[in-house]
């Protein structure tokens, strides 16, 4: 027995763990993750996509109430980049991604001012200055804000290992009960 222990001990350690930065959101039961490196929001953009979390597609996060911008202006850093853009017309603000994808903003919480298109800006920030508060920009960022939802359908790796251990336990217990039958 000590040696089945060790065995599924070593699994686990050598098993990836899913991330723990992701954080779950009660008003809507997504994951967010503020993700903090120098990146314009084209790369942002791009790594939010090519992400998941817990078989869950990721997005730059897209923002539809108040308590949601709240929840997301504590996770994010100064300037940290969401899903917003209005680069294809401008003026006219909408989600590039994620389930609100071409659709227009429903809730904004603008900076005083904003957006004001200095300097040709296109792109969705929150605490810019104001916590909470939104800026359109074109510049780096300090991060961004991964948004993930939908339906878990694929296990994470770490899953199929806690799997493996428990099939391997059943393996040894049903073992165990035909060698002390006989």
């Amino acid at each position: 027995m000590k040696r089945f222990t060790l065995a599924v001990a070593l699994l686990l350690a050598a098993s990836p763990v899913a991330a723990s930065a992701q954080t779950q959101w009660a008003g809507n039961g997504h994951y967010y993750q503020f993700v903090n490196t120098n990146v314009d929001w084209n790369g942002a953009f791009a790594a939010a996509n090519a992400s998941s979390y817990l078989g869950m597609q990721g997005y730059l996060a897209t923002i539809t109430s108040a308590g949601e911008n709240a929840f997301i202006a504590a996770l994010a850093g100064k300037g940290a980049w969401l899903g917003g853009s209005d680069d294809v017309a401008e003026g006219t603000w909408t989600w590039r991604n994620g389930p609100e994808a071409g659709q227009a903003f429903t809730y904004t919480n603008w900076e005083p001012g904003e957006p004001n298109n200095s300097g040709n800006e296109d792109y969705l920030q929150i605490n810019w200055w104001l916590p909470g508060g939104w800026n359109d920009n074109s510049g780096p960022a300090i991060g961004y804000v991964i948004e993930y939802s939908g339906v878990s359908s694929v296990p994470e790796p770490s899953s199929y290992a806690v799997i493996a251990v428990g099939l391997v336990g059943l393996g040894f217990a049903a073992r165990r009960r035909r060698q002390s039958a006989v």
